[in-house]
């Protein structure tokens, strides 16, 4: 049997890729004009108020419009969506529906602070936390299973939904213990079957059930070298409820990690020059896929900080290409290519979704003549290299001739290729061309 076999090398670049769930996320409630990359996530903050006005009378429609949900999802642009039952602001408000609070009630604190206005409600309360569990079983009901919604983030608790409420020489509002948290946690991962769950911070059931997590306060050197990549790595004590919290090194192996930019400066200051080291030293350190949803909407294309986004952009999230791949030379009909590829991820974190990876032949005019998807778990593809040996069965009844071995990641929805990689190639139809092959 001629056993000879070819190798082809593509060409890498450094091009900026156009991928899902990852980058720059979207505040969902505006559709940016931005001549920045393309968004592929927007972040949908949902008050309790908003989604339940009246007990058992959910208002979905109203806030998927309020959120341009239909919009984004032609974009092809995924949501990550976050509910909320206290969110700061300029006026004296409460993001609680009033039936829930006369239904608790009217347990809670008002409060004018330095954050703004608004008010906490009582979590140790028996009924509110009955109450969240139907809110939470309603809001699985309708996006568990819906592929507009990329992540969960579990808000529910704190200020803006970021499990913690202030604590200062001036003012003091009350946060639940574990035992009490707990049972909000477990009324999203008891529901939410389908979704990455992400939390603010290592928290027990969040290291146990093997969420990701989310920094809110990315780029400040402070809140992110010195705070969340601490409590990551080493655990730590909660400052509002003195009780030990868990470490949870690695988790963004499995598991997404994004934020949002720290409300410090604007999005522009983390990408001028005197603090761009600092902003991928920290995308090295905590590993976000994604950060939003504040960032660089107005920033125009080659302006004076463009190679710094650029940058960025291809440290973020996963960055998948192929540096080598091997097969036979020559193959009869009705046998097998096998194909051996080694595989590099220069990005800071894995894909966290089972999207399968595809071989294919194309004949001399470029038409597709046999496609197969193969075995891969690309979720396995951390950063790094990764070898893996596919296989590729020629159909019994090609043709002899000339072929192209082509290879692409499927986006489950469309079955089309659905992920860019760094390297050249490219075919209209997303596919990549590798090495040629003799079918006999």
């Amino acid at each position: 049997m001629d056993t000879k076999k070819v190798t082809f090398n593509p060409i890498q670049t450094d091009n900026v890729l156009n991928n899902p769930f990852m980058g720059f996320v979207a505040d969902a409630r505006y559709i940016p004009d931005t001549e920045q990359p393309v968004y592929r996530l927007a972040h949908a903050n949902i008050t309790w108020k908003d989604l339940e006005p009246e007990q058992g009378e959910y208002a979905f429609e109203q806030v998927e419009k309020d959120n341009h949900f239909e919009e984004w999802d032609a974009r092809d642009v995924k949501l990550v969506i976050r509910v909320m039952l206290d969110r700061p602001s300029e006026i004296p408000h409460m993001d609680i529906p009033k039936w829930v609070y006369e239904a608790t009630n009217q347990q809670g604190t008002e409060y004018d602070i330095e954050w703004g206005k608004g008010f906490s409600p009582d979590y140790l309360n028996p009924t509110l936390i009955t109450l969240h569990q139907e809110l939470i079983k309603k809001l699985a009901d309708r996006y568990n299973d819906d592929s507009r919604i990329a992540y969960v983030e579990l808000g529910s608790l704190g200020h803006w939904g970021e499990w913690h409420t202030i604590n200062d020489d001036m003012v003091t509002i009350p946060f639940p213990k574990i035992n009490i948290a707990d049972q909000y946690v477990q009324h999203y991962i008891n529901v939410f079957t389908n979704k990455h769950l992400m939390m603010r911070r290592p928290y027990p059931l969040a290291k146990q059930s093997n969420m990701g997590l989310f920094n809110d306060a990315f780029g400040n050197k402070e809140s992110t070298v010195d705070e969340f990549d601490q409590w990551v790595n080493k655990g730590y004590t909660f400052w509002l409820t003195d009780e030990p919290m868990p470490a949870m090194p690695n988790y963004w192996a499995n598991a997404p990690a994004g934020g949002e930019f720290s409300s410090a400066e604007t999005p522009e200051f983390y990408f001028k020059d005197e603090h761009i080291e600092e902003t991928l030293n920290q995308i090295k350190l905590t590993h976000p896929s994604w950060l939003g949803p504040y960032a660089l909407n107005d920033v125009p294309m080659d302006g004076e900080i463009q190679r710094n986004v650029d940058r960025f952009m291809r440290t973020i999230g996963y960055r998948f290409s192929l540096l080598s791949e091997t097969h036979q030379e020559r193959v009869k009909p009705g046998r097998k290519l096998h194909v051996d590829m080694d595989w590099a991820n220069t990005g800071v974190a894995p894909f966290y979704e089972t999207w399968p990876l595809e071989l294919s032949l194309v004949d001399e005019d470029g038409n597709l003549v046999t496609q197969q998807l193969t075995k891969e778990d690309i979720r396995t593809w951390q950063p790094g290299n990764k070898k893996t040996r596919q296989t590729l069965l020629v159909p019994k009844d090609l043709v002899a001739g000339n072929y192209t071995l082509c290879v692409a990641i499927l986006d489950p929805d469309t079955q089309l290729p659905g992920i860019e990689f760094a390297m050249d190639g490219k075919r209209s139809d997303g596919r990549y061309t590798l090495g040629t092959m003799v079918v006999e």
